[in-house]
């Protein structure tokens, strides 16, 4: 039905990029959104939650969500175990830039290895990184505030770049981080003192909301 539904708006999505003078690849856009024979792909049956697919099927509470990516808040530690080096977490969320245009999103997501940024309706948080699902579920971290963000769903479709829920929770989350930390860390401007390539200075503990 998705794949329906894209390729009947895939006229419209060409006229308009043509409008904006955009360079978009809509079949590319229609076949990495829903790949052909996606219809007929059940996610919730017991063989395909017993498998591991990358970025289609994870399977977590929000509590475990969120505590993974303090671990990431953590540069890599939490509750005094390290899961990753400071070097392999520095390179996975190092910004990406392509060559070429933007031709399957046609806007910046500022990817990294698999994160990308994070969009709230008061901003983007310098730092933090992240990754939406199609699904609705969603989480993320920012190391300049200590802070991890997860939020799952039960069921749903969300959009092609996350449910509009995980933006509205984000913007909300960051408020009352940066009130209770006297605003400190608002706008993630500067690096603190304990950021990587700067004076060794080990970070606060990370917090998971």
């Amino acid at each position: 039905m998705l794949r329906r539904i894209l390729r009947a708006g895939s006229a419209g999505l060409e006229s308009g990029a043509r409008l904006l003078k955009l360079q978009l690849d809509v079949r590319s856009i229609v076949d990495s959104l829903a790949p052909r024979g996606i219809e007929h792909f059940d996610f919730g049956s017991e063989k395909t939650l017993r498998a591991s697919i990358p970025a289609a099927n994870g399977l977590f509470t929000a509590h475990s969500l969120a505590r993974m990516y303090a671990a990431l808040a953590g540069w890599g530690e939490i509750d005094g175990v390290r899961l990753l080096s400071q070097r392999t977490l520095q390179r996975a969320i190092h910004r990406q830039r392509g060559p070429g245009p933007l031709a399957v999103i046609p806007f910046d997501m500022r990817w990294r290895l698999g994160y990308h940024g994070v969009f709230t309706p008061i901003g983007s948080p310098r730092h933090a990184f992240g990754h939406f699902g199609f699904g609705g579920s969603g989480a993320w971290a920012d190391p300049s505030r200590n802070l991890a963000v997860g939020l799952i769903v039960n069921a749903g479709l969300g959009t092609p770049f996350g449910d509009s829920r995980i933006a509205r929770l984000s913007a909300a989350v960051l408020r009352a981080a940066d009130a209770r930390a006297g605003r400190r860390h608002a706008a993630s401007r500067s690096r603190p003192s304990w950021w990587p390539g700067r004076a060794a200075q080990a970070p606060p503990a990370p917090r998971a909301s």
